[in-house]
């Protein structure tokens, strides 16, 4: 059984492609209908606020020219997936067609536990990416700079055990909490 793909953001193919075309086809439709009242040399009937305007009207066509634009680039954008945002990791005594990830949320997840079980802190927030975590504690301790060191090399040594194909970098702030 196969798994589904990792990806960087939710899927959002189905109302992205459905907006996509819609813009394309407005756009589409108002070139085609400028180029033919261009011909017959036609004005605009039928749009309140625009029946002064004629077809060959510059803010029409480019109207019509960023409608089709803004369809063809939500197109790519639907049908194009984002990077995986995994992180590789070696497993001992497993086959090598084996591939194990962890997630770029799983590595703020364990980074986040680390710092939580670090004397002194008050709260965490972790964000990651596949090459770095970003860390804010929260602490009471009189010197952030202790509490900032200790997290960053609890996680490092826990990112070590893990047999992390790239261990990402850890950057901690700290901030100072005057209580819990």
């Amino acid at each position: 059984m196969s798994s589904p793909r990792i990806r960087q953001r939710p899927d959002r193919r189905t109302p992205a492609l459905a907006v996509a075309f819609i813009m394309a086809a407005v756009g589409i439709l108002g070139i085609w209908w400028s180029a033919a009242a261009l011909i017959e040399r036609q004005n605009l009937a039928g749009l309140d606020g625009l029946e002064g305007r004629t077809w060959e009207s510059l803010l029409l066509i480019l109207g019509a020219a960023g409608a089709v634009l803004l369809g063809l680039v939500l197109i790519l954008v639907a049908l194009i997936p984002g990077k995986a945002a995994v992180t590789p990791m070696r497993v001992p005594n497993v086959g090598p067609e084996r591939n194990t990830v962890v997630t770029t949320k799983g590595l703020a997840r364990i980074v986040n536990a680390e710092a939580e079980r670090t004397e002194g802190t008050v709260g965490v927030r972790a964000t990651g990416t596949p090459g770095r975590v970003k860390v804010l504690v929260d602490t009471v301790a009189p010197n952030g700079r202790d509490v900032r060191n200790l997290v960053s090399e609890r996680s490092r040594d826990r990112f070590c055990s893990l047999r992390l194909k790239r261990v990402p970098r850890v950057a901690v702030r700290t901030r100072r909490k005057e209580k819990r």
